[in-house]
C-alpha cells in the first residue's frame, strides 16, 4: 500500500500542509477533495517528489515498502514515471507541443527500460489502443495541437500507465474537459486501475466526480484532513460542515423565479460557422436558429469542439467567419461585452486591475479621469471586490477574484448583452456557486440579457431561464 504519515510542508517557514495521513490500497481508488488552496495539489506532489525547492517536507511517505521520504532527488527519478505516475489537469501544457505524440509516450520507456527501438513502438502502439484511441499508427506520427482536449488527455493517461505503475495520481483530470468526454476519461481511469489493480489517488475540486469511480474520500481545507470516509457514508451523511457545503455546491437546483423576458435583443438565423484552412471553407456548425429576450439568461449547452465558442465571438462581432444573419437590436457602441473562460489569460498580466477596468470607458469615451476612477470604484463594489484590488495585478488575485474583474469588465460599460462563455469552468465549485449568484444578482439589478455558455447542465440549471441544447439549434456537431 501507500502510507503517508504526519506529512508537513512548509515554504519560507509556513505550513502549507498539517499533519498530513492516509493510506492508500492495491486497487483502490481514494478521491482528494476540497477547494481551491485546500492542499490537495500539494499533497500529491509530496507524495510524488514534485514540489519545488522552495518548499520543505517532514513525514514519512511509504509506497510498497520503500520509504520514498529518505530518498534524494537523484533516488527518486528511477521512481517517477516507473512506479508513480502523475496524470495532470491541462494536458496541453503537459505535452510538449513540438514532439510528436508517439515519442513522447516512448520517452517513458526510454527511461526505465531497456526496450529496442521495435520494442518501445509496439509498446506505445498497444497503450495507445487501450486508452480507447483510434488510428495508432497515426496519430504516432502527430503533434498534441493536432488532437482534441479528450484525446490529448488520453495522451496523458497513455504516458502514465504503459509501465502498468503502483501508484497513479490524477490531479483534476476532467476539469478542462466537457461532460461526456469527462465521463469517458474517468471510465477509462477506473478500467486501467482495475486491469493493473494500481493504486490511484484522485484529486478534484468536484465531488460529482469522485462519486463516479471512488470507493473513499479524504476531504482537506486549509492543509488539513477534515474529514475522511467511505463514497457513501460522505456523500449520505457527512459529519463537517464544509463538507456538506462542498456537496451543496454541486447539487442539480433549477433556478428559481425564471424570467419570461421581453422583446429580442438578438436573432441567429440559418448561421452557418466556418474556419479557412489553405483558402477553403471548413464548416464547423451550420443552420444555427435560436433568439435571445430582453432581461433573459439563456443557456447554450454543448460539448468541447462543437462551436459554441465560435458562435460566440461572432455574436460579439469578434470574428466575420460565418454566413447567415446576427441581427442585433442594441446599440453599436458597447452594447455587447463578453466574459471569457480563463480570466488569467484574458487579464493584461502587466496593467493593474484599475488600469484594465478603465479601458473600456477610455474607449467608449465621454468620460473624465476623475469620472472613470469613480465608476471603476462603484463596479469593483458591485462585483463585491474591495477598492485594494484597484493597484493589484492579475497575479496577485485567487481564480475567484480574476472573474469577478472580468465580470465588472463586462459591466462597467453598461451593455445591453453579456456572452459568458464557460465563466466558472476553471474554478472550484464553492467560488463556482459564488460567482453564479453574483452572476444572478447584477443581472436581476441591471435588467441586462445573458448568453451562458457551457458543457455543465448543472450549472446552466442553476442561472439560466431557458437552456437549449446546441444539437437543438443546429444541424450537427462537426
Amino acid at each position: 500500500m501507500l502510507e503517508v504519515r504526519d506529512l508537513v510542508v512548509k515554504i519560507e517557514d509556513r505550513e502549507i500542509l498539517k499533519n498530513i495521513g492516509f493510506s492508500v490500497y492495491d486497487g483502490e481508488i481514494v478521491g482528494l477533495v476540497g477547494e481551491s488552496g485546500s492542499g490537495k495539489t500539494m499533497t500529491s506532489l509530496a507524495v510524488a517528489g514534485l514540489l519545488s525547492q522552495n518548499a520543505k517536507c517532514f513525514g514519512d511517505i511509504v509506497l510498497d515498502d520503500i520509504r520514498l521520504s529518505d530518498l534524494s532527488i537523484k533516488e527518486r527519478r528511477k521512481y517517477n514515471g516507473n512506479k508513480i505516475s502523475f496524470i495532470f489537469q491541462e494536458p496541453m501544457t503537459s505535452l510538449n507541443p513540438l514532439i510528436k505524440v508517439g515519442k513522447q509516450i516512448e520517452e517513458v520507456l526510454k527511461l526505465h527500460t531497456n526496450m529496442d527501438k521495435e520494442e518501445k513502438r509496439e509498446k506505445v502502439l498497444d497503450i495507445i489502443k487501450q486508452v480507447e484511441l483510434k488510428n495508432p499508427e497515426k496519430l504516432y506520427d502527430m503533434y498534441p495541437n493536432e488532437l482534441s482536449g479528450g484525446m490529448r488527455q488520453r495522451v496523458v493517461i497513455a504516458m502514465a500507465s504503459v509501465l502498468k505503475p503502483s501508484l497513479i495520481i490524477a490531479d483534476e483530470p476532467t476539469t478542462a474537459l466537457d461532460a461526456d468526454t469527462g465521463k469517458s476519461i474517468l471510465r477509462l481511469i477506473a478500467g486501467l486501475n482495475k486491469s493493473y489493480k494500481s493504486k490511484v489517488i484522485l484529486i478534484s475540486h468536484d465531488l460529482n466526480v469522485v462519486r463516479e469511480i471512488c470507493s473513499r474520500v479524504i476531504v482537506m481545507k486549509d492543509g488539513e484532513i477534515v474529514e475522511e470516509g467511505s463514497t457513501k457514508e460522505i456523500f449520505s451523511s457527512p459529519k463537517k460542515e464544509y463538507t456538506r457545503l462542498l456537496i451543496e455546491a454541486v447539487s442539480d437546483k433549477e433556478k428559481k423565479n425564471k424570467t419570461e423576458g421581453g422583446d429580442n435583443v438578438l436573432e441567429v438565423s440559418d448561421v452557418s460557422l466556418y474556419y479557412k484552412e489553405k483558402g477553403k471553407e471548413n464548416i464547423i456548425a451550420d443552420n444555427i436558429n435560436f433568439n435571445v429576450k430582453k432581461g433573459e439568461i439563456l443557456g447554450i449547452l454543448g460539448r468541447s469542439g462543437c462551436g459554441k465558442s465560435t458562435l460566440s465571438r461572432a455574436i460579439a462581432g469578434l470574428s466575420d467567419m460565418y454566413h447567415g444573419s446576427i441581427l442585433r437590436t442594441v446599440s453599436e457602441n458597447m452594447g455587447i461585452q463578453m466574459v471569457f473562460q480563463d480570466p488569467y489569460s484574458s487579464l493584461n498580466p502587466s496593467k493593474t486591475i484599475g488600469f484594465i477596468l478603465s479601458e473600456p470607458l477610455k474607449n467608449k469615451g465621454g468620460y473624465t479621469k476623475q469620472e472613470i476612477k469613480e465608476k471603476v470604484y462603484k463596479i469593483l463594489k458591485q462585483v463585491e471586490l474591495s477598492e485594494e484590488i484597484y493597484d493589484r495585478y492579475p497575479d496577485e488575485l485567487s481564480g475567484g477574484q480574476r472573474q469577478r474583474v472580468s465580470i465588472g469588465i463586462a459591466l462597467i460599460s453598461d451593455p445591453e448583452l453579456i456572452i459568458a462563455d464557460e465563466p466558472v469552468s476553471a474554478l472550484d465549485v464553492t467560488v463556482q456557486s459564488q460567482i453564479l449568484e453574483l452572476i444572478l444578482k447584477l443581472q436581476r439589478e441591471k435588467h441586462i440579457s445573458m448568453i451562458m455558455i457551457s458543457h455543465d447542465r448543472v450549472v446552466l440549471k442553476k442561472v439560466c431561464d431557458r437552456v437549449i441544447k446546441w444539437e437543438e439549434i443546429t444541424n450537427g456537431m462537426f
